[in-house]
């Protein structure tokens, strides 16, 4: 290393501070990371102790309620074999031959008094053809002249001048 000159010597050393300033910062973040890795596994320890202090209440809480489910299924077990409900026959029908009897008999219903006719309305007077209506040709009548047809004007003749956008213009040249 006897041959480098003043400009290797002042490359060479700002290389080797490059490189100590990394060395440095990677031994940083190994030490953060170390320490954060500490503090979770403390919180870890302390989680797993207290729910190691409370596992025996919350397993007996746990066969309590397994215990108070069971005496409720056969409590409604028993209640439900105590209780029989009566059972009816059902018949449907749509007939009128097994219609239920009736539980009374039936009044028989007052006839209303007799009501006197109404009173015949006026006829107005018009001739049998006005009377009724009719589908078929009468004779009598002549048949009302037919309605002349509307005149049609012949339309213009139309140039084919190949506009078919209808644009107006002509885009042929």
């Amino acid at each position: 290393m006897s041959d480098l000159t003043a400009e290797t010597r002042l490359i060479l050393a700002k290389y080797e501070d490059i490189t100590a300033q990394y060395h440095a910062r990677v031994n940083q973040v190994g030490e953060e990371f170390a320490a954060e890795l500490t503090r979770t596994d403390a919180a870890a320890a302390e989680r797993d102790r207290v729910l190691a202090e409370q596992r025996p209440a919350i397993d007996a809480a746990h066969e309590a309620t397994k215990r108070e489910a069971q005496e409720r299924a056969a409590a409604e077990q028993q209640k439900a074999a105590a209780w029989t409900r009566e059972t009816k026959s059902t018949v449907l029908s749509f007939g009128g031959d097994d219609e239920r009897p009736q539980e009374r008999p039936e009044r028989p219903r007052p006839v209303p008094p007799p009501v006197a006719p109404p009173e015949p309305a006026p006829e107005a007077r018009s001739t049998p053809a006005q009377r009724f209506l009719s589908f078929a040709d009468d004779e009598d009548e002549p048949a009302p002249p037919p309605r002349p047809a509307p005149k049609r004007q012949a339309p213009a003749p139309v140039e084919d001048d190949g506009d078919d956008d209808w644009s107006g213009r002509s885009w042929v040249r």
